[in-house]
């Protein structure tokens, strides 16, 4: 059997995602930069005013991209995490949780990581509440994303790919993640 479509090595760890969405960006920025050669056939006939905002808007539109990449990474995180407590039959009390929850609901790809998994989360490791609350926010802007940006979000702060980062970052180094190595 083949490799699965899009399981990129470059998107398999943050550090992976966050050298991607540099290099991208810097890209952009030179693709666009009118005093290259290579430019200014390309940008011949645009006026100069277009040719600063249509960078910008590539950038943005990358970051938002790379924003969700940073937010599937995190997901996969949490459902490896769900499902290798289960499987595992860890002791603790959140691994008993989730044990309980895929007792009533066995397939794992189907279980709700906002509802279920960040609920069980916010109950069994209080201390991390405040991180859990942050990325129900932050998937609340995934959501957002994900479903074609048709109606202005409320999100309560400005979501972009450096705070994801850090949000990442945070999950990954404080949280005890199980599961990391499974594929």
């Amino acid at each position: 059997m083949g490799e699965i479509p899009g399981n990129s090595p470059l998107f398999a760890s943050l550090g992976g995602a966050v050298q991607y969405h540099y290099d991208v960006v810097e890209s952009l920025r030179r693709y666009f930069n009118p005093d290259l050669p290579c430019s200014l056939a390309r940008l011949d006939g645009f006026p100069r005013a277009r040719i600063v905002v249509r960078p910008a808007e590539y950038i943005e539109e990358t970051d938002l991209r790379s924003a969700l990449a940073m937010l599937t990474l995190i997901d996969a995180a949490f459902k490896k995490d769900y499902r290798y407590r289960c499987e595992n039959k860890l002791k603790d009390d959140l691994s008993r949780a989730f044990r309980v929850i895929h007792k009533r609901k066995p397939d794992y790809q189907n279980v709700n990581l906002e509802m279920v998994i960040f609920d069980a989360w916010s109950r069994h490791a209080p201390g991390e509440r405040q991180l859990i609350g942050d990325l129900r926010g932050a998937f609340r802007f995934r959501n957002w994303l994900a479903h074609g940006r048709y109606w202005p979000p409320k999100l309560g702060r400005k979501y972009d790919f450096d705070y994801l980062f850090r949000l990442a970052d945070a999950v990954y180094s404080t949280l005890p993640l199980r599961g990391m190595d499974e594929p």
